[in-house]
């Protein structure tokens, strides 16, 4: 019979200095891709709550202004403008001068 080839079977060492190189290359890993990324999300998500806080207070003046608009378009405040500004009012369909107005010129 013949004889079947023998088998050559080596053994992988672990030996300190690759332990070391994995060390190094997760280390590089870490300090060149995971943290700048970490950094850049963070900045972003800053960037965005001051995005959405501008955003906010831009609807509330937006709101404050529409209900400005709205009152501004009421007679009360034609009325008061009007007596601001000219010392007169109207009261009944009547236009009557305010006591605290200015006398006309007679």
């Amino acid at each position: 019979m013949e004889e079947s080839p023998k088998r050559i079977v080596r053994t992988i060492h672990f030996k300190l200095i690759h332990f070391i190189l994995v060390l190094i290359a997760c280390a590089v890993i870490l300090f060149v891709v995971l943290i700048p990324q970490r950094i850049r999300i963070r900045s972003a998500r800053d960037e965005y709550q001051t995005r959405v806080e501008e955003l906010n207070q831009t609807k509330r003046a937006y709101a404050q202004e529409r209900e400005n608009l709205q009152f501004m378009r009421t007679d009360s405040y034609k009325i008061q403008q009007g007596m601001i500004k000219y010392g007169w009012h109207y009261q009944e369909d009547k236009l009557i001068p305010d006591d605290s107005s200015v006398p006309f010129n007679e």
